[in-house]
């Protein structure tokens, strides 16, 4: 998955600011400093070295590097590096020779010292900028390439999940159709109430559960609604399992948190799919609760030899994946499989 950057690091912006406060201090300390007293002087020429080194920096960086190197012009970036040290040359002697004189009548050279031995001394002190701009130039494209790996994750992430989500219950809608269908053709008072049932489940996997329109990212729903959402599916699958015995608990108040949707229903539909329902004395449990911002969801049901359609649900491997997606580090899930009962527990961090 290779290494995950910290929230503040995908912020190219903040950090090319951060380090360019940065360097500004570090330059500023490092020339204040005085090693025979282990003190700090902070001098007018000590700030303005200070400035002029940042300028040279910034120009080299963002004027030069960022303008020349990705259309591999080497030469005008060469002539770049060469207008980055004028930058600094002449800012330091703009500033120490002639606003300073003006100001509080000192400069750092002698007032008559000419332009070019002045551009060759300071040339010694020019030159790391350079180096230090490029230094930056690295850090802000390696932050870049991470984010724009980072983005090319979230998108292959989100068109992973839509395709998860699109398999859930394509089964289930198929068999539903056919039972109302046999309801109706019976003229069961049952059939309108059942009608009702798919119309909310389908609104809920259709509207609901799809995230805002143009959104790459998922849209959490409240959790009361993936309540009533596996309810009504516990409902309709009654239709389909003739004498079906369920227990469904809900505790704790669904309304105050939000969760993935339709993240539940593969645990219940395996239970239908697999499970031995008819039998009174072991129904299917079905048992969620809420506690301080933690989700449990157990299933518990009678395991029923016997062989199962190939078209079936799509097994816990695809709750597994979008949970591993979804909810890295924050969920623990825990089966027991064993001679005749099978049993899920999910726990998660809403």
């Amino acid at each position: 998955m290779g290494m995950q950057l910290p929230v503040f690091l995908t912020h190219r912006a903040t950090v090319r600011n951060l380090l360019y406060v940065l360097l500004f201090g570090l330059v500023l300390l490092s020339n204040a400093y005085i090693a025979k007293s282990n003190t700090f002087a902070f001098e007018p020429f000590e700030v303005s070295f200070a400035l002029a080194f940042w300028l040279a920096v910034w120009f080299e960086h963002t004027v030069v590097l960022d303008r020349f190197l990705p259309q591999r012009q080497w030469g005008l970036a060469l002539l770049g590096s060469a207008g980055s040290l004028l930058v600094f040359i002449g800012t330091r002697y703009a500033i120490e020779q002639e606003v300073y004189w003006y100001l509080f009548t000192m400069s750092n050279y002698n007032r008559d010292v000419s332009l070019i031995y002045y551009a060759w001394d300071n040339t010694y002190y020019g030159f790391p900028a350079l180096f230090v701009g490029a230094g930056l130039k690295l850090i802000d494209d390696w932050l870049l390439h991470q984010q724009e790996r980072a983005d090319l994750v979230g998108q292959r992430n989100q068109a992973e999940l839509a395709f998860l989500k699109s398999q859930v219950n394509p089964h289930f809608l198929f068999n539903t159709l056919n039972n109302i269908y046999a309801l109706a053709y019976a003229k069961s008072d049952a059939a309108p109430g059942a009608i009702l049932k798919l119309s909310e489940l389908m609104r809920y996997m259709l509207y609901d559960s799809a995230g805002k329109p143009g959104s790459n990212a998922p849209e959490r729903v409240p959790l009361s609604k993936e309540v009533a959402y596996l309810s009504n599916y516990v409902e309709l699958e009654k239709l389909r399992v003739a004498n079906a015995q369920v227990e469904f608990s809900v505790e704790g108040n669904t309304d105050l948190f939000r969760i993935e949707p339709l993240l539940l229903v593969s645990f219940v539909e395996n239970a239908f799919k697999h499970g031995d329902l008819s039998d009174p004395g072991q129904p299917l449990v079905l048992y969620l609760s809420v506690q301080q911002g933690k989700l449990r969801f157990d299933t518990l049901n009678k395991k029923v030899s016997r062989q199962t359609d190939a078209v079936g649900g799509i097994g816990l491997a695809n709750v597994r994946r979008r949970l591993h997606l979804l909810y890295p580090n924050r969920h623990t899930l825990h089966i027991t499989d064993q001679d005749n009962l099978y049993a899920c527990s999910l726990e998660l961090t809403l």
